[in-house]
């Protein structure tokens, strides 16, 4: 029986992605291995969103060439966003994500490929992600403690916040966007949009509350535009899913504020029946100037009215928001503006990152790119914003008695 080895990092799509490949190597009569070197054939699953994640998937390239009894194909991103810097490091079989069919010429079988079929991920699936796995053990830990004690011994991160992991079902609604970020090179590896219809996402609920799960994720590269290559939209999948009855809860990741902005009116009348708990809106930066720059097509002032508006009449509603710190041309006045925005709204989750250049895209070749010192100095400085506006709202004295328990 021949060995296969799948390493996947990046995104929960890549994981996924990883787990379609793992299950259909099984499906064929392989055997999938823990340990590179007892494999005939290694999969590097790779990333190249930013330059960190980069990185790691070329130290993974390099780590895996090494045993030379397999042979190392490498899909994933990074093939189609950075080809130039993986050629230095590897010269063999490559493919991107819209060229995924490949497997089946590396497997030797004619059999279908269900890249959408996948909705949960696993140990074995996040085995390369040790943030993703000591986070999910944390809340293991705090849920076994619950049963037994009312103390509350770790502090109260919401842990699905950190990893939208196992207890979660991810509705994929497609990939490919219809936006044109000038930062953002996973266009180049996803290309249009591409949306599941509607009765195959209703189908995949159904599927997953007969499974006994509660929390679903309703995710794609640009979740707000699901639909529109299919006369439709996000409002009537979302009225579809909602009419199923049951005991869960929706979260809507990546709803770019546009989206957000144009169907308002709709998002406030669906959240009041809470039914759905938490929306991911990613500003990216407070201030105009540095959106139009990037190419994102709202402005602050709308972003923040909705987000207030939200809030104040929907307050359980939880709220994600996303900064990129540093791109090209931000000035002081430009980051004093994201602070702002963390001073006039309450978010539940704030993630910030240095900007990155990605290969050919247009920010890549703009001027007056930040320093990386001042990049860094402007990072711990909303980090640390974040920490006092967000972060310490989650944490519980240890020791405490829990009216809750």
């Amino acid at each position: 029986m021949k060995k296969v080895y799948i390493r996947s990092n990046g995104c929960i799509d890549n994981l996924l992605d990883g787990k379609s490949f793992r299950n259909y190597f099984n499906e064929n009569g392989w055997e999938i291995v823990q340990d590179p070197a007892e494999a005939d054939l290694i999969i590097a699953n790779t990333c190249a969103f930013d330059k960190e994640h980069e990185d790691i998937s070329v130290t993974d390239i390099e780590e895996l060439k090494k045993y030379p009894n397999a042979q190392l194909v490498v899909t994933g991103c990074l093939p189609k966003i950075n080809s130039a810097r993986m050629k230095e490091v590897f010269d063999g079989l490559s493919f991107g994500p819209k060229e995924r069919e490949k497997i089946k010429e590396l497997v030797g079988s004619e059999k279908e490929i269900a890249w959408r079929d996948q909705h949960v991920i696993d140990d074995q699936d996040i085995s390369q992600l040790p943030h993703r796995k000591i986070v999910h053990q944390v809340s293991k830990l705090k849920k076994m403690a619950g049963k037994y004690t009312n103390l509350n011994i770790l502090p109260n991160f919401e842990i699905g916040d950190l990893t939208g992991d196992q207890d979660s079902y991810f509705l994929v609604l497609g990939e490919g966007c219809l936006g044109n970020c000038s930062y953002c090179a996973i266009k180049r590896a996803k290309g249009k949009l591409a949306s599941k219809p509607i009765y195959a996402v209703v189908e995949d609920f159904k599927e997953g509350l007969a499974a006994g799960y509660k929390r679903f994720i309703l995710t794609a590269d640009d979740t707000g535009a699901y639909g529109q290559d299919l006369g439709t939209d996000l409002p009537t999948l979302l009225q579809k899913l909602l009419a199923v009855e049951g005991d869960y809860k929706l979260n809507i990741y990546h709803l770019e504020p546009n989206w957000l902005i144009e169907y308002f009116d709709f998002f406030k009348k669906v959240f009041t029946s809470s039914k759905i708990d938490v929306i991911f809106s990613p500003i990216q930066s407070g201030s105009n100037r540095i959106l139009q720059a990037m190419r994102r097509p709202y402005t602050v002032e709308d972003y923040v009215r909705c987000i207030k508006e939200l809030r104040r009449e929907m307050p359980a509603l939880k709220i994600w928001n996303q900064f990129i710190i540093g791109f090209p041309g931000e000035t002081e006045e430009d980051f004093e503006a994201c602070l702002k925005v963390l001073d006039e709204v309450s978010f539940n989750l704030v993630q910030a990152f240095a900007y990155s250049d990605r290969p050919g895209t247009p920010a890549s070749k703009m001027e007056n790119h930040v320093s990386e010192e001042v990049m860094k100095k402007r990072l711990r400085k909303i980090n640390r914003k974040i920490f006092l506006k967000v972060n310490l709202k989650k944490l519980k004295p240890v020791g405490k008695v829990s009216a809750a328990s």
